[in-house]
């Protein structure tokens, strides 16, 4: 696993504009396959645009206590970029006007955001009523200051959504660093003591499932199993 971002390691791939070179060349760029604003051109629905606003997701920063091989925003410890709470403030002026009842953070690790607290309970005062954090799991363990986070997801009923590379230690560890396995199992235990993940609690807690190759995910009910 890499310690640093890959923009801080000057990367090429840290450039949006090679990001999309990269991703507009074959199989597209040789017709094989068929780019996404064809398919919607065919059906009459290029430029998509939304009917109304009922999810508003926001990403509150890069800071993130992992570098993951497979983040698709570079995130990691060196990337000091996060939302500021004006621009959060606009986004609950948006919330209000708009009636949305669903706020989604994510990141990098949205709860590094040290605003992010703030930002939740501001939200919940204009009408939000459910909330999802995508959590990395281990930041739950990273920081004495991060130990009390379930009991404020579970004070404001928060969704967690939480990756997991595997469901065996190997290539979690692979994808995501040494150690991040045990991490995150410690960490559900955690969102275990106050609720979720139990039998009968209304407290939802998802895992997701990050395949590392180019392959799908097995049968939900073949990984529990395991």
């Amino acid at each position: 696993m890499a310690v640093k971002s890959l923009l801080a390691r000057k990367d090429d791939l840290a450039i949006t504009a090679n990001q999309l070179k990269k991703l507009n060349s074959e199989p597209f760029s040789n017709g094989e396959l068929e780019s996404f604003r064809k398919k919607l051109e065919k059906q009459g629905l290029f430029p998509l645009k939304p009917i109304g606003l009922d999810v508003f997701q926001v990403n509150v920063g890069y800071m993130c206590n992992q570098v993951c091989s497979h983040c698709h925003v570079d995130a990691g410890p060196d990337r000091k970029e996060i939302m500021t709470t004006q621009t959060m403030q606009l986004c609950i002026d948006v919330l209000k006007e708009s009636g949305a009842k669903t706020l989604d953070l994510t990141g990098g690790a949205p709860e590094m955001n040290p605003n992010f607290r703030w930002f939740v309970e501001e939200a919940s005062k204009v009408g939000v009523e459910d909330f999802i954090v995508r959590s990395n799991l281990t930041i739950l363990r990273a920081n004495k200051k991060y130990h009390d986070l379930p009991d404020f997801f579970k004070k404001h009923n928060i969704h967690v959504i939480s990756s997991l590379p595997y469901y065996k230690r190997g290539k979690t560890d692979q994808q995501r660093g040494d150690g991040v396995f045990d991490n995150s199992i410690k960490a559900l235990q955690t969102l275990n003591d106050v609720g979720y993940g139990m039998p009968g609690s209304d407290l939802k807690l998802d895992l997701v499932y990050n395949p590392s190759g180019a392959f799908l995910p097995g049968d939900e009910k073949t990984l529990e199993r395991f």
